[in-house]
């Protein structure tokens, strides 16, 4: 081909492309602008807004309020937090401040979460693991922890009794249950202990102030289970008198600095086919000192471990066994009940002066239940959950930090992604929508002419 047909063809396609031509509307060229500039600005902002919100959610519990010492002198909480969460990347400290509750979880080492009145969750970071998945109580006003034979102040920070105290302990006693019990006023608690050489006390009671006071063996050595405390100053226990005719626990008081015990009311009973046969007994006592409840263990078919919990309930001023149905325990012709539910070990709380299982998640144990008990996260593993005084007490309050964190960990990062995913493919098309309109907007391209 020549130049001058080269010439001629490529004006053929000029003349065409003029005259078929339309030009696309500027008003649409500007609107597909401004959507492409809005999406690929919105984008990395959504994205670092989420990351922002998910950061500030796991960065919270540093800066969260706590719980300080009720004002007005009262040794017990007024309330419970209705939810007890678990957030990821909970802070540690020996210094949670007033604490309604602990969650105990099992593994190689046993994690501590100390929970606030109001939902605040935080790790509790003990000077060393527990040795077994019941070993601590708090006080009834939540400031102080009881493990064995020590006493952490969880707003202080101070731990009793002091070296010199602890060593002489350790060296003369060892600790039978890990698990004190508490005085009502949160001043004291026994810590049952055997001697190591000859007995001569079922145990000591150790002030917050450091003081030890020792408690003097039973008549005749027999050995007692602890119910808990009756008033300020007086421990209630029992010991176990079964015989040929039957099952009965006998109770006996001690007053702090008597030098023994004597005899109390009531005595407990009940029948060789209740299910509770196995020597192994613990005995609690309600806050308002008119229920008790006896618990043992079940075994597996092998009877080589405990896989339960088999409980009864009595009246403390009478010894009379209690039906498993609270609305017949004035029918003094109801029939009594035992009952049970998996798992063992861990001390039996109270909800309204009825008793609650605190093995793994929290539940009633008498019906209809006296009110609303805490719900544990499914996140945790729980073993044990040990409330301030042994007891579910007050109003439970809703929400809270931990709550939001943990659905901010649950729930944050699918969002993002899911956000993400979404604004991706928004673009996309938008991008290709607007390829296509300004395509069909276009004339076709004229073959060429030859002249």
């Amino acid at each position: 081909m020549s130049t001058d047909q080269l010439g001629t063809a490529l004006r053929g396609l000029v003349d065409g492309a003029e005259d078929a031509a339309t030009a696309p509307d500027a008003t649409d060229l500007w609107a597909g602008g401004l959507r492409r500039r809005r999406t690929a600005r919105a984008v990395p902002v959504l994205a670092a807004a989420c990351v922002a919100v998910m950061v500030a959610l796991l960065a919270w519990p540093s800066g969260a309020p706590r719980a300080s010492v009720p004002a007005d002198g009262s040794s017990r909480l007024t309330s419970f937090p209705a939810t007890v969460a678990k957030p990821p990347f909970a802070s540690s400290t020996l210094t949670p401040g007033v604490t309604a509750a602990v969650v105990m979880e099992s593994g190689d080492v046993v994690d501590l979460h100390a929970v606030s009145p109001t939902g605040v969750v935080t790790r509790l970071d003990l000077p060393q693991a527990l040795p077994g998945t019941e070993g601590l109580t708090l006080s009834p006003d939540g400031r102080w922890l009881g493990r064995g034979g020590d006493l952490y102040d969880l707003v202080g920070g101070d731990r009793v009794p002091s070296g010199d105290v602890r060593a002489r302990l350790d060296t003369e006693r060892v600790v039978v249950d890990r698990a004190p019990w508490w005085s009502p006023d949160s001043r004291r608690a026994f810590v049952q202990a055997a001697d190591q050489g000859q007995p001569t006390s079922v145990g000591y009671v150790l002030g917050t102030d450091g003081s030890v006071t020792s408690a003097p063996l039973v008549a005749g050595g027999i050995p007692v289970v602890i119910a808990g405390w009756l008033d300020p100053d007086t421990l209630l226990a029992f010991v176990d008198m079964t015989d040929e005719s039957g099952y009965r626990l006998e109770a006996r008081t001690w007053r702090v600095g008597d030098s023994q015990w004597v005899v109390g009311e009531p005595d407990l009973t009940w029948a060789a086919d209740s299910g509770m046969d196995v020597g192994v007994r613990r005995v609690s006592v309600s806050p308002d000192r008119t229920r008790i409840v006896v618990t043992a263990p079940q075994t597996d078919r092998a009877g080589l471990q405990y896989v339960g919990t088999s409980a009864m309930e009595f009246d403390a001023r009478t010894g009379r066994q209690l039906p498993l149905d609270a609305s017949a325990v004035d029918d003094a012709s109801a029939e009594p009940d035992s009952y049970g539910w998996a798992g063992w070990g861990c001390r039996v709380g109270w909800r309204d002066e009825r008793p609650v299982a605190a093995d793994g998640d929290l539940q009633a144990i008498t019906l209809p239940p006296a009110g609303p008990l805490p719900e544990l996260s499914s996140r945790f593993d729980a073993s044990c959950t040990v409330f301030a005084g042994d007891e579910v007490r007050g109003t439970p309050v809703a929400g809270g930090i931990s709550v939001w964190q943990e659905r901010g960990w649950t729930w944050g990062w699918r969002l993002l992604v899911l956000g993400a995913v979404v604004a991706l493919v928004r673009w996309y098309s938008r991008r290709r929508a607007w390829r296509q309109d300004f395509r069909e907007q276009l004339p076709p391209f004229p073959g060429p002419q030859v002249r």
